[in-house]
């Protein structure tokens, strides 16, 4: 069927190729061995670029099966960056419209904010996440992320722009339960922000990393642990000089805080 599919291209394209334009009579040229050789072997290509049902021999099922995960991913990360940036044009109009009414109940509102002070919590049970522990391990600063990719390593890399440095924020995931569980940090959409030497703050970079933290979805068996990151990026002298970190958590309108280091 393919070899047919061939010959009728083949001829097809000889066609093509030697009337390029001009006006001949209604039959296909004589091409030499090599000529023709070449037709078949283009005529060979269109058809498998165009056959669903074609399997390059170069990719092993195994790597096919991670780059429709890698794509899964990112368009899951595509999803949630677009609905953050919903949330912060919301919030922004929100904010608009109620900054001239707040007068001096805002003032009292506030006060008493900073009477109640932040709120300090594990991980997983600010999110809520029953069966699942989330551990911070330490941090590390390099220009890309992963430094060096293993074969067959289908995620992206992170690279920080010029002059600037990535800190990365290592986390293990443990399943403490005796089940499996899909732990879907993406139904979740929190916010991470990393408060750096009570000074400034930097959000977490969007990534198309598997191990993102903050877009983490997998299946863990029952006592598996895996590793997950998260990366924000600072300059190079900022990087030299981290002395406090904390780990400021949002999801919904609930807002808690994890010290890192200090």
């Amino acid at each position: 069927m393919k070899r047919s599919g061939i010959r009728i291209l083949t001829a097809a394209l000889a066609s093509c190729f030697l009337l390029g334009g001009c006006f001949f009579d209604d039959q296909i040229p004589d091409l030499s061995d090599e000529d023709m050789q070449k037709v078949e072997e283009y005529a060979a290509h269109l058809l498998l670029k165009y056959d669903e049902n074609y399997k390059a021999t170069t990719m092993s099922d195994e790597a096919m099966q991670a780059e429709r995960d890698r794509l899964r991913r990112l368009a899951e990360v595509q999803a949630q960056i677009a609905e953050m940036e919903k949330e912060r044009a919301e919030k922004k109009e929100h904010e608009s419209d109620q900054g001239s009414s707040e007068g001096s109940s805002g003032s009292d509102e506030s006060a008493s904010s900073q009477k109640s002070g932040p709120v300090y919590t594990d991980i997983d049970d600010f999110f809520g996440i029953d069966g699942v522990e989330i551990e911070y391990t330490g941090y590390m600063t390099g220009r890309t992320y992963p430094a060096q990719l293993g074969d067959n390593d289908w995620q992206g890399v992170v690279t920080a722009t010029s002059g600037n440095m990535l800190v990365i924020f290592n986390y293990t995931i443990t399943n403490t339960s005796g089940e499996d569980i899909l732990l879907d940090m993406v139904s979740i959409n929190p916010r991470f922000t990393f408060r750096v030497n009570n000074s400034f703050s930097k959000a977490s970079m969007m990534t198309i990393l598997l191990n993102d933290l903050s877009g983490y979805r997998d299946t863990l068996s029952a006592g598996q642990s895996t590793d997950a990151v998260l990366i924000i990026e600072v300059t190079e002298q900022q990087s030299r000089e981290i002395n406090a970190l904390t780990m400021i958590m949002r999801y919904d309108d609930q807002r808690s805080e994890y010290d890192l280091l200090y």
